[in-house]
């Protein structure tokens, strides 16, 4: 590929830029030299547990400086979606932890959660209409915020995934993922998702909305092939499997996800001819 058309790089965080609580090795550099090149380096994750406020405050205490415009994550891209969709004074029934609720609170949009059999029963009495039901990773999820769900489907809300990973990944195993709770709703209600995060393409295109990015222009770079470089294919990007997190070359022998770049970590970026040197604007 002809990296010298690249202007952005699109980075993944898990599995990427770290591991859990740690930096992968070289990724602190490895980012300091492209923006130094003049690349404008953003980054993207299914994550809405936290804001982006948050992960951009936890970049830049791991020693990569960020900013929250740097980051896109699956809850603010739910919530500009919703914004555009249904309208700023819509009113949308959230499952999911602080970073979706706040998120949605900012771009303008209304919430409600129920918790407990006293609050369903009062919701339910009140058959309240939504506009949708936004579901994403909830490790306080009770049986009675899947039923207010449930009831504001039958009333006639949307639902909205902000990804449908099976899985959350935890030290030594895993968890049920925002996946499965989307399944059980799906189920239920009959409804079938709409999908914000990867391998959707929204968050990404919401994303090159933001820094006038175009997609031929951006290197998306990731670690797995069915998520991250399935969505770069259908964004029309570029992309690079670095082999820091979960697949492996073998996987892409088996994949029909083909990147066009096998890298064996950012660090490998740099080393390949091409990469552009641009000229950085200054304020001023």
């Amino acid at each position: 590929m002809n990296l010298s058309r690249i202007r952005a790089l699109i980075l993944d965080l898990d599995g990427v830029v770290y591991l859990e609580d740690r930096l992968i090795p070289g990724a602190r550099e490895s980012i300091r030299e492209f923006r130094r090149r003049g690349l404008k380096v953003l980054f993207v994750t299914n994550n809405a547990t936290a804001t982006r406020r948050e992960f951009a405050a936890r970049l830049t205490r791991m020693g990569v400086p960020c900013s929250e415009g740097e980051v896109m994550n699956a809850g603010r891209a739910a919530a500009v979606f919703v914004r555009n969709r249904f309208g700023r004074r819509s009113r949308i029934y959230a499952v999911g932890e602080h970073g979706l609720s706040d998120e949605m609170r900012r771009a303008g949009i209304r919430t409600v959660t129920v918790k407990t059999r006293p609050a369903w029963e009062r919701f339910h009495r009140a058959k309240a209409r939504f506009a949708a039901v936004v579901v994403s990773f909830d490790r306080t999820l009770t049986y009675w915020e899947l039923c207010g769900a449930h009831d504001a489907m039958r009333h006639g809300a949307a639902l909205i995934a902000c990804n449908l990973d099976p899985t959350w990944p935890i030290k030594g195993g895993n968890l049920p993922g925002t996946g499965a709770l989307v399944g059980l709703l799906e189920r239920s209600s009959g409804k079938v998702p709409f999908v914000i995060g990867k391998p959707s393409p929204v968050m990404f295109r919401q994303l090159l909305a933001d820094h006038g990015l175009k997609a031929a222009e951006s290197l998306v770079i990731g670690d797995r092939l069915p998520i991250d470089i399935r969505a770069g294919h259908a964004l029309g990007s570029p992309t690079a499997l670095v082999l820091t997190g979960i697949d492996s070359r073998a996987d892409v022998a088996r994949s029909p996800f083909k990147p066009h770049l096998v890298l064996k970590d950012l660090p490998a970026l740099l080393k390949l001819p091409g990469l552009p040197f641009l000229p950085v604007r200054r304020g001023g």
